[in-house]
């Protein structure tokens, strides 16, 4: 699971930073979060490929989280994709999206999916879930989780105390119980369930706890402000970077990444240690910062 941050600017870009968009690559799959203006050329930039893309989660409307939509499809035509995309937009919003798109791309040769967003699990496949969350931003505004499957794992101590390899092993993950060496071994005995890994995905809003993203592994959350503009935090409904951090220290986070830096930030270490004061394992994003998880 490889996490690249391509755009960390709010509301415009500047010369170092562009706009809106995180990329998770998982098994083959590729899945973007906002895809602000430009958004293509970060792929470019940063070695990525746009083409893995299969969904697309737009967190809002507002325009440096969805301009970036209409080229990036473009940019795709081009590049012969035959594959449909998934766009997946808060409910009340998405036929806004969806006009704004065909309104400048009338025609693809691949098919765009457009799929209301609302709190809850969207979607599950047999190796991982996506679910929203509501946001406290100037209009709807939804965060996206990212969960992997719990995995069956063998306890390997306890493999090498019953002498325990093969295909037995296979079988006692699958449930079975077996007959080995005079005993009657269960999978209780060795198997256990490893949590499976978990993304978080905040964009515009004041600071939101929520059970959906508890434990995540990695928070990825907006710092559009520091600690001395809190009050303009308020009325525009947005988080300074130490709130960001009280969030991830509410939520039993692993590891906080913060993007979405107002162009006045030009030095983000402010906003790194203004952030480490409440929470220890962060990082204010360039833009390309990547972690695997």
């Amino acid at each position: 699971m490889r996490i690249t941050v391509l755009g960390t600017s709010a509301s415009a870009p500047t010369k170092e930073r562009g706009l809106p968009a995180v990329f998770l690559e998982y098994l083959g799959e590729g899945f973007l979060f906002d895809v602000g203006e430009g958004t293509q050329r970060q792929f470019m930039r940063f070695g990525r490929s746009f083409m893995k893309i299969t969904h697309i989660f737009i967190s809002h409307y507002h325009g440096d989280h969805v301009f970036g939509l209409p080229g990036l499809l473009s940019t795709m035509a081009l590049y012969g994709r035959q594959r449909p995309i998934h766009v997946w937009v808060p409910e009340r919003q998405v036929v806004y999206v969806e006009r704004f798109l065909r309104a400048l791309v009338p025609s693809l040769p691949f098919s765009v999916e457009f799929h209301p967003a609302a709190p809850g699990v969207l979607f599950s496949t047999e190796g991982y879930s996506v679910s929203a969350y509501a946001l406290d931003h100037t209009t709807d505004c939804l965060a996206y989780v990212f969960e992997e499957a719990p995995r069956l794992k063998a306890d390997k101590e306890k493999l090498r105390q019953y002498g325990l390899h093969g295909p037995v092993v296979g079988r006692l993950k699958a449930g079975e119980c077996v007959d080995w060496r005079g005993k009657r071994i269960c999978p209780e005995d060795v198997v256990y369930e490893k949590p499976g890994r978990e993304v978080v995905y905040v964009a515009d809003t004041r600071p939101v706890i929520s059970n959906v993203a508890k434990g995540a592994d990695v928070l990825i959350h907006e710092a559009t402000f520091l600690e001395s503009e809190r009050q303009m935090a308020v009325e525009k409904k947005h988080s300074t970077a130490r709130e960001a951090a009280e969030v991830a220290k509410a939520l039993g986070a692993k590891k906080l990444i913060l993007f979405h830096f107002s162009p006045r930030i030009d030095d983000l270490s402010l906003a790194e240690a203004e952030a480490r004061e409440r929470f220890p394992d962060v990082v204010a994003a360039e833009d390309g910062y990547t972690i695997e998880i």
